[in-house]
């Protein structure tokens, strides 16, 4: 009898195309496939809940596939060893668990949640230059806060997004947050759904208000033209994470360990 199992994913998105599979180029969904063949030795075809553009990261990306009766009896911790062993460095599965037969990890998704990092910065930063986006100040913190802010809610997004007649372009923003440590600026947002570079646009938009490039005012009345494509620039996609996807039921829960804090 075969079985449906969900995967919880963290992967660099820095060598990869893209998530979705795509012709003799190296993608996330290609990568877990060739895994999946090698310890099983059968052809499965995985399903990814969120499409990732090249050079985007992600901590909480699922992904779905039916298992051939000869392997539908694996226990979930020897799906994870096993699939680890033949994946690349660059990606890990963190979780495995069964599902009902109709699971679907993109269309069940209720939410789905980004963040993207910034780091401020005059001089060139080598070891951050693969997880986030460098900004020279000045940057003006309360500004891009207002900026988030008058984000939240139902709205049609187009100007954040490429002109596009194939669906709506309204979507309802959950949070759209920045928290700041020392240099680095973590923006997070959860939406129902995101369109295509919607995230990294209003990234950079929000960053050209901060930087005092475009007024608060600017970027509300920009914002409600909704005017297809209208603003940016597109910020860089190594800043960009896949957080956390939301489903009706947690899918996973404790699945790494944690510090032991007896006698500290």
């Amino acid at each position: 009898m075969s079985q449906r199992w969900a995967l919880l994913l963290q992967y660099d998105g820095t060598e990869f195309a893209g998530s979705q599979w795509q012709p003799n180029r190296p993608t996330v969904q290609s990568a877990l496939q060739s895994a999946l063949a090698s310890l099983t030795g059968d052809a499965i075809r995985v399903s990814l809940a969120g499409r990732t553009d090249a050079g985007v990261h992600a901590v909480g990306q699922v992904a779905s596939f039916l298992s051939e009766k000869s392997a539908s009896s694996m226990p979930a911790h020897r799906w994870v060893r096993g699939l680890n062993h033949f994946l690349p460095a660059s990606v890990a599965v963190q979780a495995v668990t069964a599902v009902r037969d109709d699971f679907d990890p993109r269309r069940d998704a209720l939410s789905r949640a980004y963040t993207y990092e910034i780091r401020l910065s005059n001089q060139r930063q080598p070891l951050w230059e693969r997880r986030a986006w460098i900004v020279t100040p000045p940057f003006d913190l309360e500004t891009a806060r207002s900026a988030l802010s008058a984000l939240v809610g139902t709205h049609d997004v187009a100007a954040f997004t490429p002109p596009t007649i194939e669906r709506s372009t309204t979507r309802t923003l959950r949070e759209a947050s920045l928290m700041v440590n020392a240099e680095t600026g973590l923006l997070r947002f959860s939406a129902d759904a995101f369109l295509h570079h919607q995230v990294r646009r209003m990234v950079g938009a929000v960053v050209e208000v901060a930087r005092c490039r475009m007024s608060l005012d600017e970027f509300v009345r920009a914002f409600e033209a909704a005017r297809p494509g209208s603003m940016g620039p597109t910020a860089p996609a190594c800043g960009l994470t896949l957080a956390e996807i939301e489903y009706p039921r947690p899918l996973f829960h404790t699945y790494n360990c944690h510090w032991d804090r007896e006698g500290v």
